[in-house]
């Protein structure tokens, strides 16, 4: 069994998303740095990370599709967990930084921001992400990564409506605090994801356990199926999202019925544990027994 996403719509839809949402991201930034607004630039650094986000659901479509080679027997599925680490890294450099501006901004006493333009650009940022939840509405009943891509456009809808806020704030009551307290409120919403987008990561790439798979459990789903009478060299890992595999060495009593015992472990991993990729090495003696 092996998780295939379809090209299409899906993928114009992401890439529409993509290109309209990196454009304001620009848009943001040099707002930022205009209107000395770090509000902007904080939700710019969020909306990164969403695009991101969006980026790696639009990328696994794209190489799903894309075969194996001999030198990349695996296709190229690890790219995508490459791009997120870098992700992480870069997100943990911008978020730092807004934090520390943010706590230079709250003992300021001299700081001026236009509110309107704030305002003005939070509704143009709004009016994006309406149209991307439109576009990606149906297609996230039926793909797990456009559900995920549609979550972050929804994210990316508050972030929208916190500078909305922020400039009308300022325009009724200049209380200019308000600009790097929702900063670092922004800001502060981005670390657990980036810690978790990380650690996933590196998971993945140390080839760990796939944290939804019991390593023990299914050791000994394998070691109950009558005839097994022993497991060596057991090893799970994850290829990509969505997909992992799986290879070990399974000690049978009788050679016989290897093609029966066989096709019961290929369907307990792939029905149960949901691993697609199996290599089993079906013997009746193992060095070490």
């Amino acid at each position: 069994m092996h998780f295939h996403l379809s090209m299409g719509s899906q993928d114009k839809n992401l890439k529409f998303i993509l290109l309209l949402s990196i454009s304001f991201i620009f848009v943001e930034v040099i707002g930022g740095l205009l209107l000395n607004s770090l509000v902007l630039i904080a939700d710019a650094g969020h909306m990164f990370v969403d695009i991101c986000g969006l980026f790696l659901a639009w990328f696994a479509i794209k190489f799903s599709q894309k075969p194996a080679t001999p030198h990349k027997t695996y296709g190229f599925y690890r790219v995508e967990i490459l791009a997120a680490l870098l992700n992480g890294i870069i997100v943990t450099l911008v978020v730092s930084y807004i934090i520390y501006e943010g706590y230079l901004d709250l003992f300021s006493s001299d700081k001026i921001i236009e509110p309107i333009p704030i305002i003005i650009i939070g509704v143009i940022g709004l009016g994006i992400n309406i149209i991307g939840i439109s576009l990606l509405k149906n297609d996230a009943k039926k793909n797990l990564n456009i559900e995920g891509a549609y979550l972050e456009v929804i994210k990316d809808a508050i972030g929208s409506i916190a500078i909305i806020l922020t400039g009308i704030v300022l325009y009724f009551t200049n209380f200019y605090l308000i600009d790097p307290l929702i900063s670092i409120i922004l800001v502060l919403f981005i670390i657990p994801r980036i810690w978790l987008l990380v650690k996933k990561s590196i998971h993945i790439l140390m080839e760990g356990v796939p944290p939804n798979i019991s390593y023990e459990e299914v050791k000994k789903s394998i070691l109950d199926i009558k005839g097994v009478t022993g497991i060596f060299d057991l090893h799970i890992w994850t290829i990509s999202s969505n997909q992992n595999a799986l290879t070990a060495h399974v000690v049978i009593s009788d050679m016989t019925k290897s093609n029966l015992i066989l096709k019961e472990i290929m369907s307990i991993l792939e029905n149960k544990f949901r691993i697609s990729h199996n290599t089993i090495q079906l013997e009746t003696y193992h060095q070490g027994d």
